[in-house]
């Protein structure tokens, strides 16, 4: 019986080094071969893998296109039928905010007399979005639509205003609140001094050029001691920083009326208060705590002095704001476009 060394070593003069050369070379071949389809399949499962995945990126992309908030033949087209007026010498306004407290308001009675709306809003967690999810839902009901996007969405304001030639803006979005603004500075400039910019521009560019109506506010007065306030009174002390930004935003739409000849009108809100009203208010929270039996802090300025505060109801605000589109006027400017060479 040969040994295990005779069959793994043959004792066969010359035969050995080819035998095993052969034998390992077969054996090498084979497992090259083996790895080298094996390597082949991992490139190929790789390429199927790596092809699938940007597929299905580019699928994942084309439906966040089509379902996303804004977007779509579909979309366009309700775009078009809410900004649609059903009166002579109607107007089509866009309403940004307009899942908001005085946004709200505001689409639905330029709605009730006729005009078109398409509101804009970004629903975002200042305070609970599903009280904004309501207010849309009830814009809906009247055939209004609300598109969720952002301000600073350069391409989502070029394409609302390349599908309507709207009339008027009604700019109600704003990032409110005081105390809120020490906790969260950035955002107060990225909606309430950029969002406005983005939208002037917009507007700067648009053929026709729409009037302008938008929400400043009282905070603008500041320190200002002197009552009753008037437009004419100094309002260059700001006591928060979203007062700063309200009064950065006047300046800002002053010098675009001036350069660009945008019809732009400011409405300095006081306290608004009402039905779908804003839960961080002071009567929300002043209603509550009557409803369930607690008391409510009252507090006191200087020296123990009362101290008062003016609040204006949802329905004067409304009627203001549309009076104020009503009388806009038109704007004047070319859309800051160059109209050719003059001789000078």
């Amino acid at each position: 019986m040969p040994s295990l060394e005779d069959e793994l070593f043959p004792s066969t003069p010359g035969k050995f080094k080819i035998d095993r050369g052969h034998n390992i070379n077969r054996q090498f071949h084979r497992c090259f071969a083996s790895t080298s389809t094996m390597f082949i399949w991992a490139l190929f499962l790789i390429a199927l893998t790596a092809s699938y995945l940007s597929f299905q990126s580019f699928v994942d992309s084309g439906n966040r296109y089509f379902t996303a908030s804004w977007g779509g033949i579909q979309w366009e087209k309700q775009i078009r039928n809410s900004a649609k007026t059903n009166r002579p010498g109607g107007m089509s306004v866009l309403v940004t905010g307009a899942a908001g407290f005085i946004g709200s308001h505001v689409s639905l009675a330029l709605k009730k007399r006729g005009d078109g709306v398409v509101g804009l809003d970004n629903f975002n967690n200042y305070y609970d979005p599903s009280l904004k999810k309501a207010r849309q839902s009830l814009l809906h009901s009247q055939a209004i639509l609300v598109v969720e996007g952002d301000l600073n969405d350069v391409k989502l304001m070029a394409k609302l205003f390349d599908l309507v030639a709207f009339t008027h803006v009604m700019h109600l979005a704003a990032q409110a609140g005081v105390r809120y603004a020490m906790e969260n500075p950035s955002s107060y400039v990225h909606s309430n001094i950029a969002g406005l910019v983005t939208l002037l521009e917009t507007c700067k560019s648009a053929n026709p050029q729409p009037a302008i109506v938008w929400a400043s506010s009282s905070s603008v007065y500041g320190l200002n001691d002197k009552v009753p306030f008037s437009e004419l009174d100094r309002t260059d002390q700001p006591a928060s920083l979203y007062a700063a930004t309200k009064k950065a935003g006047e300046e800002i739409t002053h010098t675009y009326n001036h350069i660009y000849g945008l019809a732009i009108t400011g409405l300095r809100f006081f306290t608004v208060y009402g039905p779908w009203g804003r839960p961080d208010m002071a009567y929300f929270s002043f209603t509550r705590n009557i409803l369930q039996g607690k008391t409510i802090t009252i507090y006191r300025g200087k020296n123990k002095a009362d101290l008062a505060r003016d609040f204006t109801y949802i329905d004067d605000i409304v009627k203001g704001c549309l009076g104020s589109l009503d009388t806009s006027g038109r704007s004047t400017g070319s859309g800051g476009k160059k109209t050719g060479t003059r001789t000078v």
